[in-house]
Formats: C-alpha cells, sequence, structure tokens
C-alpha cells in the first residue's frame, strides 16, 4: 500500500482551465493500492485560492468527506503555509512511507524543506510533473511549460536537495493521450460521475481544441499516478540533468550528456508510455470503481 500526498493546482471545472489534476485525484483516491493521505493545494493553473476553494468544492460534488485538503503558499515568496506543515508532520509519521506526487508549482515542497531541512530524508519518493527536455510543440504550436518555470526557485531547490525523485517531463505526458473514444466511454455510462464530468470535459476540449486543432485532451497528470501504481508500462532509465534556475525559469531540464555541467541532479525520468491502451483501462475502472460509490 503505497502511502501517498497529491500536492496539486487543481482547476475540474473551472473555466478555461485543465482538468486532469482533477482526474488524477479521482485515480489515486479509487486505486486499491493508495492510501491518500491528503492533497496540498498549490498555484500554476490557477491561483492558490481558486486552486484551494475549487478542490474543496470538487469533494463536495463526488460526495468524498474523508480527505484532507489544506491551503499552500499562494507565491513564489510566500515560504510558510498549511499545506507545508502538513508535508512535514504526516512526513514525521510515516517516516520513509510516503510518496509525494507533485503535480502544480514545487513550492509547497521547497517550503517543507525549508521547514526541515531532512525532510527529503524522511519520504519515500517524490514523483514530479513538469519540466522539458526540448521545445514542445503540439500541432505547431509552442506549449510553454508550466510547473516548473512559475516557481523556478523552488524547482531549483527541490531537484537540487531531493532524493529519490521521478520526473515525469511534458515529453513523456504528451503521449497521454485521451481523445473521442475515451470520452465516449465516459458518457456511455450514464451514471452520477458521467454526468458530473461531461460537460467538464466537453468545456475543456473545446477550449484547447479552438488552440491546438485536436478533439481531446492529454492527460499529463494522470502519468504520475499510473507511473507509481503501474511502472511496467513505461520505458524509464536514469537521467542526468544540468541544473540552473536559469534554464529553470523557461521549465528547461537539458540532459548533461557530456557530464561537464557545474551543478546537476540524477533524475529516474519515464520516456515512454508503453501501452496506451492499457493506460487508459487503468483509469477507467478506477473511475467505475468511484462511479459505484457515488450511486
Amino acid at each position: 500500500m503505497n502511502k501517498v500526498i497529491l500536492d496539486c493546482d487543481n482547476t475540474m471545472s473551472v473555466l478555461r482551465s485543465d482538468v486532469d489534476d482533477g482526474l488524477t485525484f479521482m485515480y489515486l483516491y479509487q486505486h486499491p493500492g493508495v492510501d491518500l493521505l491528503g492533497v496540498t493545494t498549490t498555484f500554476a493553473n490557477n491561483k492558490l485560492h481558486v486552486v484551494y476553494d475549487n478542490t474543496l468544492q470538487m469533494l463536495k460534488d463526488l460526495n468524498i468527506n474523508d480527505v484532507k485538503v489544506r491551503r499552500g503558499a499562494r507565491t513564489n515568496e510566500q515560504l510558510e503555509s498549511e499545506a507545508a506543515d502538513f508535508l512535514v508532520e504526516q512526513a514525521d509519521k510515516y517516516p520513509g512511507e510516503i510518496v509525494v506526487i507533485a503535480i502544480g508549482s514545487l513550492q509547497n515542497i521547497y517550503c517543507a524543506y525549508l521547514k526541515d531541512n531532512d525532510f527529503f530524508n524522511k519520504i519515500k519518493r517524490l514523483i514530479l510533473m513538469g519540466g522539458v527536455t526540448e521545445p514542445l510543440y503540439i500541432n505547431g504550436v509552442h506549449c510553454r511549460e508550466l510547473n516548473f518555470s512559475c516557481a523556478h526557485v523552488a524547482a531549483y531547490n527541490v531537484l537540487k536537495y531531493g532524493k529519490n525523485i521521478s520526473i515525469l517531463s511534458s515529453q513523456t505526458t504528451l503521449q497521454a493521450w485521451f481523445g473521442k473514444e475515451e470520452i465516449n466511454r465516459i458518457a456511455s455510462k450514464n451514471n452520477k460521475l458521467s454526468k458530473y464530468l461531461m460537460p467538464i470535459l466537453k468545456e475543456w476540449i473545446d477550449y484547447i481544441g479552438a488552440r491546438f486543432k485536436e478533439n481531446g485532451f492529454h492527460n499529463w497528470d494522470l502519468v504520475t499516478a499510473i507511473y507509481l501504481t503501474n511502472p511496467e508500462l513505461f520505458e524509464t532509465g536514469d537521467y542526468r540533468i544540468s541544473l540552473s534556475e536559469e534554464n529553470l525559469k523557461e521549465g528547461f531540464i537539458p540532459e548533461d550528456i557530456e557530464g561537464n555541467a557545474e551543478e546537476y541532479a540524477i533524475i529516474d525520468h519515464p520516456t515512454k508510455i508503453l501501452d496506451l491502451d492499457r493506460f487508459n483501462d487503468l483509469f477507467h475502472k478506477m473511475l467505475d470503481g468511484l462511479a459505484e460509490k457515488m450511486e
């Protein structure tokens, strides 16, 4: 059983904001191999107060009342928060057992480290969604990195001092395509969860479709959760990245091929989803389980 804290910038149901944090939460909450200790909220997709309030509303809409939600830092300058306090408390309570999945800015993770410089030694693992290994384009449209770049000092320090880090970069998470067939699969259920999700998904697809000319979306953040529960679905290996605050302003994590970087980090970097059908089947299975609880 994996004890997990999800640090996220959930904007599920917020107009013109991403949906994948909420979908990642649903997967983790329902998965029998995950003990979800709580959710810490951060900024990136939107401002902190929007993310925090929206997360509380999402849990209410899903009739979930057994998950702790903690408010994170509002800005890069705020170095203390109840989210950081919670992360440190749980790491002390369950030393060596907790997997932190961070899918928004890394400000809360950095704040936890500042509160307790031994924090990274007390958690089992840190799985991050963020970073680009090269410029990212979707149908010719440049897609700017968000999670590392929006709090680049935090990202730099987390990558510098963190231990047992896996990074699901944008190049990898772009592969998690959730297209018309998968969306119709949700719609066909015609249950409470489906009726909740479909208007949200439709609004998001219409919005990003106008920009990227796609009929679906990339389930970016979900990749972190499925990598935790089913690592066999990925091709992965160690990756030596050159570390600099300047690069991280753009979310850039270049490979230090020559080994000459003054500062670097060795991270686990899954680069390929080996079976997207199986990947999506796992997600639908967790949605079906959650839907049964809601009926």
